[in-house]
């Protein structure tokens, strides 16, 4: 992903009940996220626009640039590796291989450890999963592949009537 600037991800996050699916697509540092037909998040690099269709809230901040949370910044999330984890070989075995990946010292994500599956012939993650406030997520990389277009940028017109909480 780091050698990758303009691309796009189609994924589903499960977690309990829950299933949904969703996508992003990243150019440089900006992003558009669709998270079912309820939330929409987009970002320029600096400021994030999170969109809750159900309440009709559009909520504004500062983006966390540290955050490798595929809802929160999908800039970083494959960027795991580095002096933040440390990835250790699970098994290897019909084309895929299962990394864990241990928050080094230091390192205080809320995920803690993150189980990775890739595709050995790409390269590329089929699914990672990670505990989240005492909940199991899962998220099945579906595909990925290089962005054709542009990224969508936020119109605050497209939200007219909708509750803005700025929080920056």
């Amino acid at each position: 992903f780091r050698a990758m600037k303009d691309y796009t991800v189609r994924f589903e996050v499960a977690a309990d009940e829950y299933r949904t699916p969703g996508s992003y697509a990243v150019r440089g540092g900006s992003y558009y996220l669709r998270l079912g037909d309820d939330a929409e998040v987009y970002s320029d690099g600096r400021l994030r626009y999170e969109v809750d269709n159900r309440r009709r809230e559009v909520t504004v901040t500062e983006v966390d640039t540290a955050s490798r949370n595929i809802l929160n910044n999908p800039v970083r999330t494959f960027d795991f590796l580095g002096s933040e984890y440390t990835p250790s070989l699970v098994s290897e075995a019909d084309g895929r291989a299962v990394v864990r990946l241990t928050p080094a010292a230091g390192n205080d994500s809320p995920a803690g450890d993150v189980t990775l599956t890739v595709d050995t012939a790409t390269m590329r993650p089929r699914s990672l999963s990670y505990d989240y406030d005492g909940e199991q997520v899962l998220v099945n990389v579906l595909e990925v592949a290089p962005l054709a277009g542009h990224v969508r940028r936020f119109d605050p017109k497209n939200y007219e009537g909708y509750e803005f909480i700025d929080f920056r």
